[in-house]
């Protein structure tokens, strides 16, 4: 029966030889990391409504820097009547006014400076949304290369398991083999089946994402190398968990917009606490007159200083002022918490980064063991001094390490990714403040 069984052993030498799976080489024509990402930050739906909220931004601050300019307008009078029932005797007038604001106690200025904050919160709102766009892509990207190179091991237990079924077939057709044997291969084989069955569909599945956000086909995605490469030259200068928890705190996009957000809250707050002061305007005015009791047109001009200062307002002022005071206390909470969360993701995000290092080390070190222990399992099926179920099951630990190695490494680099994602350091999105155009929009 020893003899017989060689056959087996030959098949699993030859899938020893065939090693882990490694990451693949890098196409030049591939879509790299980064620029999917980019891709996807710039055709984002959810980019174009905060540019949209950016406009409505920049219009509003357009619209309060008018406070400091000459205010034109045209205006028409006309009656019929008792002249002692209107005004005087002046029934029909046209004319042009003009006024300018003089002094207004710091209102037109808190106004602009409101709007420019809110100006820049809105940029930063839409380096935020890119952020986010950006990582649901590369999160798609590295499922799918991280499935790929699972189903590369699925394949090789799938292939492995078709020899060793044909082996036993002959076997057994000679009296070399029992049925339970050739039971227990066609179990991992179609084992193997419905595992690959399972992680193609989680790859179509990456790969619809990543069509949809980019525009372009997933079938080139570039290697685990690449992709490396790319995260580790992003996240150059954050080697200590001071430096990542500082940069979220300092760079995250969601920060930039709260802080933006208070300080043009901050604006409108003391501009509503000086409502109650006199708003100073020149005015003057030029119009035509007809006269009832000379029946004629004459020109007339007035040129003056109006002071305005609300006395009641049916509380009105006071209830603008509170509102102003709890929406700004509002933002500041939500900016503590922001922090907070943020504080804790990094950390978080930090020591397991370190720690898929160390156990990464780890996982390749017991993958090349149980590559070992199955090399030497086989050889000593070969010689009829092991059974069935023991290589079977050497098998199997083999490609769990394998996977294993996988996961480890492809966590790794989600950790890595996330890390970019707290600290605004996302490859290929573009950070700055306003927005970017889609160069052709591929995929449209």
């Amino acid at each position: 029966m020893g003899a017989g069984y060689r056959v087996l052993g030959v098949a699993a030498a030859v899938c020893i030889a065939t090693g882990s799976p490694a990451f693949a080489q890098t196409d030049p024509a591939c879509l790299g990391f980064a620029e999917a990402m980019r891709l996807s930050a710039l055709r984002a739906p959810e980019v174009a409504a905060a540019e949209a909220r950016l406009d409505e931004a920049e219009a509003e601050r357009r619209e309060v820097r008018a406070l400091r300019r000459p205010q034109v307008s045209t205006f028409g009078r006309t009656a019929s009547g008792d002249n002692g029932l209107t005004s005087n005797r002046l029934e029909n007038q046209v004319g042009l006014q003009v006024s300018q604001r003089l002094f207004d106690f710091g209102d037109a200025r808190l106004a602009e400076t409101a709007a420019e904050n809110t100006v820049d919160q809105r940029g930063h709102e839409i380096a935020s949304q890119r952020t986010d766009a950006a990582y649901t892509l590369a999160q798609a990207y590295l499922t799918r290369l991280e499935t790929l190179a699972v189903l590369e091991v699925i394949a090789e237990r799938r292939d492995y398991f078709a020899r060793q079924r044909d082996a036993v077939t002959d076997l057994l057709s000679r009296g070399g083999a029992t049925r339970a044997d050739r039971a227990q291969i066609e179990a991992q084989l179609a084992g193997a089946q419905a595992d690959a069955m399972d992680l193609h569909f989680g790859a179509e599945r990456a790969a619809t994402r990543i069509r949809e956000y980019t525009g372009r086909p997933a079938d080139t995605l570039c290697a685990g190398e690449a992709v490396a490469a790319d995260l580790d030259a992003a996240l150059a200068g954050l080697d200590t968990l001071d430096a990542a928890v500082g940069d979220a705190l300092a760079d995250n996009p969601q920060v930039s917009a709260r802080l933006s957000a208070i300080r043009s809250l901050e604006a409108r707050l003391d501009r509503e606490r000086r409502s109650r002061l006199p708003v100073i305007e020149a005015v003057g005015i030029v119009s035509y007159v007809y006269d009832d009791q000379r029946e004629d047109w004459e020109g007339r001009d007035r040129i003056g200083v109006d002071v305005s200062v609300p006395l009641y307002a049916g509380n009105a002022l006071g209830a603008r002022r509170d509102r102003a005071a709890a929406r700004l206390a509002l933002e500041e909470s939500g900016l503590r918490a922001v922090q907070r969360e943020l504080r804790e993701r990094a950390e978080i995000a930090f020591r397991r980064a370190i720690s898929l290092e160390a156990q990464l080390v780890r996982r390749e070190a017991v993958a090349r063991s149980q590559a070992e222990y199955f090399d030497a399992i086989a050889g000593e099926f070969e010689y009829g001094l092991g059974t069935l179920p023991d290589l079977v099951d050497a098998r199997l630990d083999f490609e769990q390490a394998q996977v294993d190695v996988i996961s480890a490494r492809y966590e790794l680099l989600r950790q890595k990714l996330e890390l970019l994602r707290l600290t605004g350091r996302m490859p290929g999105v573009d950070g700055r403040l306003g927005r970017e155009s889609a160069p052709g929009m591929e995929g449209e």
